[in-house]
Parts: structure tokens; sequence; C-alpha cells
């Protein structure tokens, strides 16, 4: 029975959302248009939010909301021609920077709707974060929404946190917590095993200081502010590049010029 009300769920949650994102993109004063989304399910239990949160990367699931069994996590990509928009060039294009705040809009409207499923099977479900719950000391949110994508198994990392899931690396991402049980089995991992997993994320980001970061010189030339050598990416420069474009949310992705490579 169990497992017939996860089906169940589940399905309709993603209906929800792709109904939800045609409703989203359909209002007038909406401008951006966008891909398939995706939905993804992480189990708070997983030891990767243990090796996430010592390590200080990303809040912990259980921390944020202590009945908490699952996180889902969402993805709506932006369409292709606004992908290509921003690739090249020293400014971010005017339809990536709106695609940017708009999507923000539609990511606390899909953490409604998955909050309003849940709800018709009795579940409690708590949000995760605001937008603007930036660390400017480590240069990163928070909580990762993206992590949890990790930890669904939805993609893997690239330059500057960016992260690449089957539909692509531009959109926004969002997450919603529930005490329901809708993960799948996950992979025990001994301690060998979480720290290549750290390494190899932090290879994945091409920050300075992660080891074997090799940057190509199109991604190096690809970085208006200058803070991408072949040793990696000096998040510093990085960020204050991007709290010109955005002094709220001083993330990569205001930017993106280097989420191509």
């Amino acid at each position: 029975m169990y497992m017939q009300i996860g089906a169940d769920i589940k399905a309709k949650i993603m209906r929800d959302v792709e109904e939800a994102v045609k409703e989203f993109q359909a209002r007038p004063d909406i401008k951006t248009r966008f891909g398939e989304p995706i939905v993804g399910y992480a189990d708070s239990r997983n030891p990767i939010f243990d090796m996430y949160f010592s390590r200080t990367i990303c809040d912990h699931p259980k921390r944020i909301y202590r009945p908490g069994n699952t996180v889902v996590v969402h993805f709506v990509p932006f369409a292709p021609e606004i992908t290509e928009s921003n690739r090249g060039g020293d400014q971010p294009s005017e339809e990536w920077l709106t695609a940017f705040n708009e999507s923000m809009w539609l990511s606390m409207r899909l953490n409604g709707v998955i909050r309003e499923a849940l709800d018709t099977v009795g579940r409690l479900s708590s949000c995760t974060n605001t937008p603007t719950d930036w660390d400017e000391e480590r240069c990163r949110e928070e909580w990762s929404h993206k992590l949890v994508a990790y930890a669904a198994g939805m993609g893997e990392f690239g330059p500057a946190g960016s992260f690449k899931t089957k539909n692509g690396f531009a959109g926004r991402f969002g997450s919603i917590i529930t005490d329901g049980q809708y993960a799948e089995a996950f992979e025990v991992l001994n301690a060998e095993q979480l720290e290549a997993m750290y390494q190899e994320i932090q290879r994945q980001y091409c920050y300075k200081e992660a080891k074997g970061v090799s940057c190509s010189q199109e991604m190096i030339k690809a970085c208006p502010a200058g803070a991408i050598s072949e040793t990696g990416i000096d998040r510093k420069i990085c960020q204050a590049h991007c709290k010109k474009i955005n002094e709220l949310i001083p993330s990569p992705e205001v930017c993106g010029k280097c989420f191509f490579y």
C-alpha cells in the first residue's frame, strides 16, 4: 500500500508541476519560456548530507525540518534560446537576467504546488530557504538545491557550482522537505568513498582550492571578471563581479558565462 501511495503522489506532483509551469509562463506579465521540468527525491538520511553539513557546504535537511524524511527537488530549464542568448559577451543577456528573476517566482509557486499535493495524502512539509540566503564569506547558499539534486541522482556539477541535468544546466532549482518517504534506496558509502565524492564535486566546481582542476582557454576567456585561470576559479573575484549584477544574490548564476564549459 505504501509503495502504491508513493507512486501515486509522485505522479501527481509531476503532473501538477508541469501544469503550474504552463500556467506561469502563460501569464501576460511573464516573458520567460521554460522547458520540461524534472522532479527528484533524496532521502534525508543519506550520509551525503552528513558529509555536506560537516564540511559546511550545505545545511542538513534534518536541521531545517526535523520530521523531514525526503527532500523533493525540482528543476525547470530555461528555453534553449534563452540559454544561448547568454553565450559570450561581457554582460548577461537581457533574456538571461529576466529568466533568472522570473524563475525565482516560479520556483516559489512550485513549492506551493508540491506542498498542496502532499497535503492531499496527509503529509507534512517545509520549505528549505529563500533566494537571498547567501553566505558572502563562503560564496555559496546556506542551503543548496543542487547538492540535493546531486544526492537525488539528477546529474553532475559544472563550473562555479552550475549543475548539468538531462535537460541542461540553465534553469531554476527549488526544493521542499516532507515527512513522507518517497526517495529510492541510497547507496551506503564509507568514509573513503565520501571523501572521494567530495573531491570529485570540488573538481567539478573548478574552484582554485580543488585538486586536479584544469580550466580550458575557452573557459578562461569566457569570464568577464578575469576570475578564471588554468588552475581554477577564484570564487571571491567571481562573487565581486556577480554582486555588481545582483547585490542581494551575488551567485555565479546571475552571470553564467562559464557554465557552457
